[in-house]
């Protein structure tokens, strides 16, 4: 036995620390290293080769081709010789080393009589362990071409142990973003209903008022001022919002083919009272091609490209044009507004970057549209770029894929009449008790009768009930019990034996939300949403049925 435990290497603590980093003490075995170990053994001529780690109280082998134990204590260890110094240490015979004459491991199995060991130098220099070869026969030609070899092994076995760990803090780090993705769209779902309510509520009130102050005008322009100040705040809050869903990763297209002028001409039709109220044109040349994109993802770009050139031009006109290149159709919207300069150009689709407004402005925008532009068309995989000339306007354009295969669309007359409100039944389904009393009070200003309930099941026993047939359902997406708006609109029109139109109400910015109110038949609206396009959107309910 020996006589004496090993010396400590000075910094034993922090050598100690980095060699569990490396996270690889009591690892099952790995083919990399005990092929490294075979390759030794058999370049040296040696029965044992030994991947070598030594902790606090052994040294584990990682690999041992030749020898049959996993590991030894530490105070038997030639090792714990070798990781004093970063230098190859040779022992010719150990029966003649006072350090060893005695120790077990030499009188004894394994019978160690030659030791050769390299330290395995980790990249801060501590020394974790050896790459070590064993004999039972004295040897005394191990000389410095040798060494120098056997050197190289531990340094290759030092490189596979940092790729190990480099793949395991990926793996990590990966798993990491995972959560803290997971987190963010959480968040981002709770934001995109809890934000938006008090938003909607406010909107929807103020159109109430606005309605019973109609011939009162020195209130009236204080509201209007209310309702500027409340319409900021909406656009800031869906710009961030969408921002941050493009940002997390959380949007993913859907591809699908159709007719681009129906994106186009609803959207002119959409943003044409917008633009009388500034005294410019809007208008629309034929896009009648199909085209083969996300049609909600390329309408949101689109949105943002024709609510931007109306806001910059003060005079003249906007038009939205197509033009067929090849495989590819460009949607072009120009202005008659001031220009960009040139030096300007590559910065206007970065986030709230702005021209000509310094005093931040809100009026002017808010400088998040065209961001929101950028990052949606690198989704779509869809290239944009702008054209503009100083004192005669600018041109956006997106280029879009062409469909596959061109068909002729069958033509559908869409009904344009408005809807006449007054005497309709309409059950609200909202679980938020101020955005259901500030719904229920603005349809009630229009006329309608309403049945305000708080979940499906409160919506179905009033039904059944009263026994009345409502005209129309007006839903949040987001309900109590674990319930959606599309169940609860379901359920309505179950109990009731027929298909009522119906609004879905939704602050969620995931496009998933629009595809499952269309496969629905349903009209959907985003929250915070203005008096006036919950108008819009019964009509469009109340047309569709007739249709």
């Amino acid at each position: 036995m020996a006589a004496s435990n090993p010396p400590r290497p000075h910094n034993e603590s922090a050598r100690l620390d980095a060699l569990k980093k490396y996270d690889v003490l009591d690892t099952p075995a790995e083919e990399v290293f005990d092929r490294i170990t075979t390759l030794a053994a058999r370049h040296f001529g040696m029965p044992i080769a030994l991947v070598s780690l030594v902790d606090e109280t052994r040294q584990w082998f990682k690999s041992h081709y030749g020898l049959e134990i996993s590991c030894t204590e530490r105070r038997l260890a030639f090792c714990a010789y070798t990781i004093l110094e970063e230098r190859v240490m040779v022992v010719p015979d150990a029966m003649a080393d006072k350090r060893f004459a005695n120790n077990d491991l030499v009188t004894g199995p394994p019978n160690i009589r030659f030791y050769a060991g390299a330290p395995l130098v980790a990249e801060d220099r501590h020394l974790l362990g050896t790459f070590t070869v064993i004999d039972q026969r004295p040897h005394w030609d191990f000389g410095p071409d040798r060494q120098s070899d056997l050197a190289d092994f531990a340094r290759l076995v030092m490189h596979e142990l940092e790729r190990r760990r480099a793949l395991a803090q990926a793996e990590a780090a990966r798993a990491e973003a995972q959560r803290a993705n997971s987190a963010k769209t959480r968040f981002l779902a709770a934001a995109s209903h809890d934000l938006r309510q008090p938003f909607q509520a406010m909107e929807l009130l103020t159109g109430v008022l606005a309605q019973r102050l109609h011939d009162q005008t020195e209130n009236l322009a204080l509201l209007e001022r209310v309702q500027e100040a409340l319409h900021s705040g909406q656009a800031l809050l869906h710009g961030l919002l969408d921002i941050a869903t493009l940002e997390a990763g959380t949007v993913e297209p859907t591809i699908s083919e159709f007719r681009m002028c129906n994106v186009v001409e609803r959207l002119v039709r959409e943003m044409s009272a917008l633009a009388e109220r500034k005294g410019i044109s809007l208008g629309v040349t034929n896009c009648r091609r199909l085209v083969r994109s996300d049609p909600l993802l390329l309408e949101r770009i689109l949105r943002n490209l024709i609510s931007n050139a109306i806001a910059h031009t003060e005079r003249g006109r906007v038009l939205v044009g197509c033009r067929l290149s090849g495989a590819i159709l460009r949607i072009e919207v120009w202005d008659t507004g001031p220009g960009i300069p040139l030096d300007q150009i590559d910065l206007i689709f970065e986030e709230f970057y702005q021209i000509g407004n310094p005093e931040r402005n809100s009026r002017k925008g808010l400088g998040l549209g065209l961001a929101i532009v950028r990052k949606t068309a690198e989704l779509l995989g869809h290239r944009i770029g702008v054209k503009s000339a100083l004192g005669k306007g600018t041109t956006f354009f997106v280029e879009v894929p062409l469909a596959q295969a061109e068909t002729e669309p069958s033509e559908t007359a869409e009904a344009q009449a408005q809807a006449d409100f007054a005497g309709r039944t309409i059950v609200v389904i909202e679980d938020e008790e101020r955005q259901r009393g500030a719904l229920s009070m603005f349809l009630e200003s229009l006329g309608c009768q309403v049945i305000a309930t708080s979940s499906a099941t409160e919506a179905v026993s009033r039904v059944r009930k009263e026994g009345f047939l409502p005209d129309m359902v007006v839903s949040d997406f987001r309900l109590t019990e674990r319930k959606t708006g599309l169940e609860a609109i379901s359920a309505v029109r179950l109990a009731v034996g027929r298909h009522v139109p119906a609004v879905l109400v939704t602050g969620d910015t995931d496009p998933q939300r629009l595809r499952q109110a269309k496969r629905g038949g349903y009209t959907l609206l985003h929250k915070p949403f203005l008096p006036e396009d919950l108008k819009q959107a019964l009509n469009e309910a109340f047309t569709r049925l007739r249709g």
